[in-house]
């Protein structure tokens, strides 16, 4: 005779998927460890090991495409072993909850360092300083709230459903050519704003200068996103702190290229303008398309009546010009005439 056998609780409770705000943390903590791993573990291990040699031995030209050719590889690697945890942790809205996670993460650290600079600062509390705290203080507020209130689960699952941070495509097999121009054309643009970035110099970039030493040249660092950086040998050379991001003039063009990349493949695949682009390859090819033989023709006739136009129009023009200059009609001056009529003119003061 069978027997039903309830499970325990505790065993109920072990088998259950951690809540979506501890994956979203542990998520969150691979992210940012791989992206300090990419943009800053690797450059520091490629340039006091092997970089070092090679440019030595080939140039720095070499060395540095090399360093990036491996930073990308790393990134792929990162990218799908993340990608396979998040597909096995089978939690809704863990993904927008990774990206939340992260926000909170910069927010916070930069309103609390933007007040902890604030409170120390030796000219005294004065009406701006007060506002800035009281700013800062209500992000953190409403930070606070977001978290408490349940608005980080309703968020993170509505990212999620929007496909923001999926790799899946919509509907791929339809409207495929309309897709790929819409891809081009926001890599057009958007890569005209980096391309503007570097080459009008905006972002700051790191420059070798003589060490205190005597021990060669070293990098002033002025290009580096640097956090508690003190300053050796006054403002052109800092030292210590904790790196962020490494050679902002390459680091940040690399990042925004990769943005700019994801979210064209990514705006093409949302549910709602994945749709309407659908739509719109749809109505083109209901469009009947002139033949070239015809197109042609129809362009000549076009330009042949166009000019003839024009040749009658002037023709026109200086016949009429003609008639009314004459003595005998006297509605426009004479060829006599015309040098008295354009100095009283000159002399007109308006």
């Amino acid at each position: 005779m069978a027997v039903a056998v309830q499970p325990t609780a505790e065993a109920s409770k072990s088998a259950q998927p951690m809540g979506l705000i501890a994956a979203s943390c542990v998520g969150a903590v691979f992210v940012l460890g791989a992206a300090a791993l990419v943009l800053r573990i690797l450059p520091g291990l490629w340039e006091q090991s092997i970089g070092r040699g090679i440019t030595q031995a080939v140039n720095s030209l070499f060395s540095t495409a090399l360093l990036v050719v491996i930073q990308v590889a790393a990134a792929i690697f990162l990218a799908i072993t993340g990608g396979k945890l998040l597909s096995n942790q089978k939690i809704h809205g863990v993904r927008g909850g990774v990206f939340f996670v992260i926000s909170t993460i910069f927010t916070v650290f930069f309103c609390g360092r933007a007040m902890f600079l604030l409170s120390t600062t030796r000219g005294g509390f004065s009406f701006g300083v007060i506002l800035a705290l009281l700013i800062n203080a209500a992000i953190l507020f409403l930070l606070v709230q977001f978290y408490r209130t349940g608005r980080f689960d309703e968020w993170s699952k509505l990212l999620d459903d929007g496909g923001l941070f999926s790799i899946n495509s919509y509907k791929s097999a339809q409207g495929q050519k309309v897709r790929r121009l819409t891809i081009i054309g926001l890599l057009l643009i958007l890569g005209s704003g980096v391309w503007t970035l570097m080459t009008h110099n905006w972002l700051p970039a790191n420059t070798m200068i003589k060490a205190a030493n005597g021990d060669g040249e070293i990098s002033s660092r002025m290009g580096d996103w640097v956090v508690g950086a003190t300053e050796v040998t006054g403002p052109l050379h800092r030292e210590g702190g904790f790196t962020i991001l490494p050679d902002l003039a390459f680091t940040v063009p690399m990042v925004l290229i990769a943005a700019s990349i994801w979210f064209a493949w990514r705006v093409v695949n949302f549910p709602g303008f994945a749709d309407f682009l659908i739509a719109t390859e749809a109505e083109i090819n209901k469009v009947s398309w002139t033949p070239r033989k015809a197109l042609i023709r129809d362009t000549l006739v076009v330009l042949s009546s166009l000019i003839l136009i024009t040749v009658f129009l002037f023709l026109i023009d200086i016949f009429w010009g003609w008639l009314l200059s004459r003595e005998l009609v006297g509605v426009l001056p004479t060829a006599a005439e015309k040098p008295a009529v354009k100095q009283t003119e000159a002399s007109l003061d308006w």
